[in-house]
């Protein structure tokens, strides 16, 4: 499908620019179009207006002007109109609609307005755990194992020129009883496939605060076992984040707008090491977040482009890393609670800088939209910017392939997404998922 500027552009503009909008005049412009053309005439109208509005926005607070109240109501109407008649126009197109926002989206990460937000089901395809695999295991070592008490002794034969240590656990200190008895009700929960994100969150809270600084050790061991490296999505994503040229906002940008991710794993920011490429990876230590570039973009300074990484609920590298103040978290909602009940720091910075950004756009990727207060956060940004839409690959749930779903039924397996501000991109197979993913290039 040709997804691209309209060669009716003029009417389009006609119409756009008309002191009334008809509605009948609308679905004939649409009709007598390709749908590719069509579709992204109005997207671009949308964007543009709350991209007018933004800048009008910007000029007031330089000068300290009130914005017009009027001027914030017609944008968010005709935004509202657009979206509203559009969409049963667009639903008529059934499984084709995956085209046109694929289509789409090549133009967003052309222009470099394109995220990509991964969660866990980025680290299961490289080999990792689910998140409650991962709390299950951690959970595991607790109760069976305690923490342990160590020192670093030095070798005999040490000299002053070469000198040896090793570790030697000196005692271990159980989990108290209070807390191993909560461990194991979570424990059965998660193995009975019927524990929710609170009792993750509480069986993540009874590891991060029974082993502190230690937790860092635990993690690493079970997201890098057997050197696990960055799966085929990593890659795929990697391969679009070299730097590309956008002559109208003047100049290089990193391929994606920004990778934001879930996941606590480097694995990312391995793929992108072995592409390469700068980057860095940030996250909350304590109450502000943090970078860590990796060795290229500390070579070429901080004002050098590179690929920023922002980890929502923590961070742990492969090599060695200092913790202490780095809080990890196993959903949004523990994230709110953990800094007070505000959208503060790093989760407040994305969702000002994309998720409710008029010009930004977001891909989820490994994302099953469990997380109540993630989903949240799209629901605000959709409220905010009505008429407008990220984007999820998401498995098919239908009995049959999607290509041979019907215009409703690709309709009702949307709608939930659409109510927070989302349109799937549908696959069948977990495998399809990187080669659709390239297709963004």
């Amino acid at each position: 499908m040709y997804v691209g500027p309209s060669q009716h552009a003029p009417a389009w503009r006609a119409f756009f620019t008309a002191r009334s909008w008809d509605p009948q005049a609308f679905a004939d412009l649409v009709e007598r179009d390709e749908p590719g053309a069509a579709f992204f005439e109005i997207e671009t109208q949308i964007n543009g207006l709350y991209r007018s509005l933004q800048m009008s926005q910007a000029l007031a607070q330089r000068f300290g002007l009130a914005l017009d109240a009027d001027r914030l109501g017609e944008v968010e109407l005709k935004a509202r109109w657009l979206s509203a008649n559009a969409e049963p126009l667009r639903e008529a197109l059934g499984p084709a609609q995956r085209e046109l926002d694929i289509g789409l989206m090549q133009w967003m990460r052309r222009a470099a307005c394109l995220s990509v937000v991964i969660g866990a089901g980025v680290t299961m395809d490289a080999g990792g755990p689910s998140w409650a695999e991962l709390v299950r295991r951690l959970l595991l070592r607790v109760t069976e194992r305690g923490r342990e008490q160590a020192e670093m002794r030095p070798q005999p034969g040490n000299t002053r020129e070469h000198a040896e240590f090793v570790r030697v656990v000196t005692a271990v200190e159980p989990l108290p009883a209070a807390q191993a008895l909560r461990a194991r009700t979570v424990l059965a929960a998660i193995e009975a496939g019927q524990a929710d994100t609170e009792a993750l969150m509480e069986g993540a809270q009874i590891c991060y605060d029974f082993l502190g600084q230690h937790l860092f050790a635990d993690l690493t061991d079970i997201l890098y076992e057997g050197a696990r490296a960055p799966g085929p999505i990593h890659r795929a994503i990697a391969e679009l984040a070299p730097p590309i040229n956008v002559p109208d906002r003047g100049g290089l940008f990193p391929g994606w707008d920004a990778i934001i991710t879930y996941n606590f794993d480097d694995l990312m920011g391995e793929a992108l090491d072995e592409a390469g490429l700068a980057r860095a990876a940030y996250a909350m230590r304590g109450e502000e977040m943090a970078g860590d570039p990796n060795t290229l973009a500390r070579e070429q300074g901080q004002q050098a482009l590179h690929q920023g990484i922002y980890h929502l609920h923590g961070y742990t590298p492969r090599r060695p890393f200092l913790i202490t103040h780095v809080r990890f978290v196993f959903s949004t909602s523990q994230y709110e609670r953990t800094y007070g009940g505000s959208r503060a720091g790093i989760v407040g910075e994305v969702f000002a800088r994309w998720l409710a950004n008029p010009v930004h756009h977001a891909l989820y990727v490994g994302c099953s939209f469990a997380d109540e207060e993630m989903n949240r956060l799209l629901r605000d940004a959709a409220k905010a910017l009505p008429g407008r839409y990220h984007y999820a690959l998401l498995k098919w749930p239908g009995p049959a392939t999607h290509a041979a779903a019907s215009a409703e039924e690709v309709a009702l397996a949307s709608a939930q997404y659409h109510a927070m501000g989302v349109r799937p991109i549908w696959f069948d197979r977990f495998g399809e998922i990187a080669g659709l993913i390239r297709r963004l290039a």
